[in-house]
């Protein structure tokens, strides 16, 4: 019966002071909409680099990329219009890129400020995660036109609400 209770609490104290996660890229999904059209789409080959822990979320560094010909609408022509020079340029900039600089909150819901970089331009901007079945969620809004992807003339037009899911396990 002791043996019983010693191994007991020795794994309710692995799972509390367990809190650091691994981040499964291989089954992360990033996905945009841009919302003036309504097109929707994904990007693919997902790289986390960085550490997080869960007991002390404002210590995270979230860094990552995904590749830019990976991009899909679902709509073949478009897809590659928009990897093509003139948008995204996927040939001269093979990834997306984005490297947290703060974090703040807590485990279940917390903000990641950092550096997005698109076709070699690096602007600011912040993500709003939350914590959901071992599943990071998070979303930002940019506008396209900061990173030289002109969809439409007016700056306005060119939003899109970017969504990454990235699931995780507790190591």
């Amino acid at each position: 019966m002791k043996k019983t209770i010693y191994l007991l609490a020795f794994l309710l104290t692995s799972i509390a002071w367990g809190q650091s996660v691994t981040v499964d890229g291989a089954n992360a999904q990033v996905s945009f909409l841009f919302l003036d059209d309504d097109v929707e789409g994904t990007l693919s080959g997902f790289q986390f680099t960085g550490t997080i822990d869960l007991r002390a979320i404002e210590d995270a560094e979230i860094s990552g990329s995904v590749v830019t010909k990976t991009l899909d609408t679902n709509n073949w022509f478009r897809s590659r219009h928009l990897r093509a020079k003139k948008f995204f340029n996927a040939k001269e900039y093979p990834t997306l890129d984005f490297k947290s600089t703060k974090v703040t909150g807590n485990k279940d819901a917390f903000t990641v400020e950092g550096l997005l970089t698109i076709k070699g331009i690096e602007k600011s901007v912040a993500w709003q995660f939350t914590n959901s079945e071992n599943t990071f969620v998070g979303k930002t809004t940019i506008n396209s036109q900061d990173f030289d992807i002109n969809i439409h003339d007016e700056k306005s037009r060119n939003k899109l609400e970017v969504t990454i899911q990235l699931p995780y396990s507790l190591q």
